[in-house]
């Protein structure tokens, strides 16, 4: 059996839920312009990634949009458009909780001021966390080899017993390759299961 010192966690897709759908909705019925411009401008052309690694702020995205698509956008306009795509998860709330009581735990999540800030105020078990290595503030995302050396540092656990838990392949694969366990989450119920090789019963 594999004896851990620690976890380190993601956000969105584990400890909430996203659905990107709900940003794309509330941009459409507050500017009027379809949900693909906004998708557009983030992902195919990069302003997600900036963000992410807090090279952008949100009074400034607000600014750029507006300027950009010629609409009335308050930052709080956009804090507002942009949270809608996260629900905490209430089990997993309680289960990271747990969790944390048992060993170091730490979040470990890409993400931007907004989700964190929106999410820090709904997830009860950040509370429990040592820490929260976020993209934002660490200027690196995940996969790359950076923010898992960060992550680890903020932990204050050795890679080799620490284990990363992730929603995408990609992300396990470079905790993989930075020297961690790593489990895919796939659904609470599989992540308890999947625990047990480390004896970890929940």
């Amino acid at each position: 059996m594999k004896k851990l010192e620690g976890i380190l966690i993601d956000l969105g897709g584990v400890l909430c839920s996203v659905d990107e759908q709900a940003v794309w909705d509330a941009w459409q019925q507050h500017t009027g312009l379809p949900g693909e411009t906004l998708r557009t401008e983030l992902y195919d052309r990069g302003l997600k990634a900036e963000v992410d690694r807090g090279w952008k702020q949100p009074p400034g995205v607000a600014l750029f949009l507006a300027y950009r698509f010629e609409v009335e956008l308050t930052t709080e306009d956009w804090k507002r458009i942009w949270a809608s795509s996260v629900k905490p998860d209430p089990a997993m709330d309680e289960f990271a909780a747990a969790l944390a009581m048992h060993l170091p735990t730490a979040l470990a999540s890409t993400t931007d001021r907004i989700h964190h800030r929106a999410l820090q105020e709904q997830l009860t078990c950040l509370e429990r966390f040592k820490g929260q290595a976020v993209s934002y503030e660490l200027g690196h995302l995940k996969p790359e080899p950076k923010f898992y050396e960060r992550a680890l540092e903020l932990l204050g656990t050795p890679a080799k017993s620490t284990l990363f838990i992730d929603d995408k392949e990609e992300n396990v694969m470079g905790a993989l390759a930075a020297g961690m366990p790593a489990l895919r989450f796939t659904g609470l119920e599989e992540l308890r299961e999947d625990l047990k090789q480390f004896g970890l019963l929940f």
